[in-house]
């Protein structure tokens, strides 16, 4: 029988550059937490957001500051960068076999071929206003999604509004939002070759 090769989690998160290091944090954040397949992370979600919420503080001030302000970034990225690695190493450790486990957790793989393929755009099948202020998200799964970003919009598609992202296809509600107002919602998904799939098809239902 031919043993399955254990996947290895990529590293490449720590060339990132300030933006997408901050997104790619907030794609963690959101895949691992209440994520049955990572109980006993290293670092606790609640440490990552602070050195998230450090980390983002001393990107705005480098932006408008001077060498200080630089240096104390640099600092901060190699905090927030040494912590996912130690819980990419926690994953790693596990020898998951399955890449789509893996990518639950908001980490990449290394691809092993020399071509990763593109994501096809996820489908909304359907929009559910059964509870007041809230839209459930029917949406069929995209292989090799890490997550799915979410945006609503309020004015008929003229303007768009960031709803979160969501670490499954699955549970996706939108809440808060105002009755009797007609909302069209569109999702992406993250991951493959273009980090992103084109965006879905909007739907659109009125909010009860």
């Amino acid at each position: 029988m031919k043993k399955s090769k254990t996947i290895r989690v990529s590293l490449s998160f720590a060339t990132y550059t300030r933006d997408q290091l901050n997104s790619f944090t907030i794609l963690v954040l959101a895949c691992l937490k209440n994520n049955p397949l990572f109980p006993d992370l290293p670092v606790t979600l609640a440490a990552l957001g602070t050195l998230l919420t450090a980390y983002q503080n001393a990107m705005n001030a480098a932006a408008q500051g001077g060498k200080k302000d630089t240096a104390a970034l640099l600092e901060a990225r190699d905090a927030l960068v040494s912590a996912l690695r130690q819980i990419a190493a926690y994953i790693q450790s596990l020898g998951l076999t399955s890449v789509s486990e893996v990518l639950t957790s908001g980490f990449d793989v290394v691809v092993w071929s020399n071509t990763q393929s593109p994501l096809d755009a996820p489908v909304i099948s359907g929009l559910d206003n059964s509870v007041s202020t809230k839209l459930g998200v029917r949406m069929s799964a995209v292989t090799n999604a890490r997550a799915y970003q979410m945006q609503f919009s309020s004015d008929g598609g003229q303007t768009w509004q960031e709803a979160g992202i969501f670490p499954s296809s699955r549970n996706i509600a939108l809440q808060s939002l105002k009755p009797a107002t007609v909302y069209f919602v569109q999702a992406r998904a993250i991951g493959g070759s273009e980090t992103y799939s084109p965006w879905s098809n909007p739907v659109s239902i009125m909010c009860t």
